[in-house]
């Protein structure tokens, strides 16, 4: 099983969430909302991956965000964790999705 890196950010009514390992990406209402549809598209995108030929099947389970947004995010975390999130700023949350792969 494969762990994949995943970010949720937002404030109030708007959240997004980003699967770092694959370049995908959906917005909602809630952390929670947006975790369960980003488990949703990892799990489709994946199904399609698995039934193309090689070499684009490879090609496709090794898409990953590009290296700036991963450090950006990573910093993000970091700074957060360091400093505590404050009331004005939106709440940035990292975490990982299991995939059968």
């Amino acid at each position: 099983m494969v762990v994949l890196t995943c970010v949720a950010h937002g404030r109030g009514g708007r959240w997004e969430a980003y699967c770092l390992d694959l370049d995908l990406a959906v917005h909602g209402a809630s952390p929670r909302e947006v975790r369960a549809r980003l488990e949703e598209a990892i799990e489709g995108y994946m199904a399609a991956a698995m039934e193309e030929p090689e070499p684009a099947r490879s090609r496709l389970l090794s898409r990953r965000a590009p290296l700036y947004v991963r450090l950006r995010w990573a910093l993000r975390i970091l700074l957060d964790a360091i400093f505590g999130k404050k009331p004005d700023r939106e709440s940035v949350v990292g975490f990982q999705v299991p995939c059968r792969a």
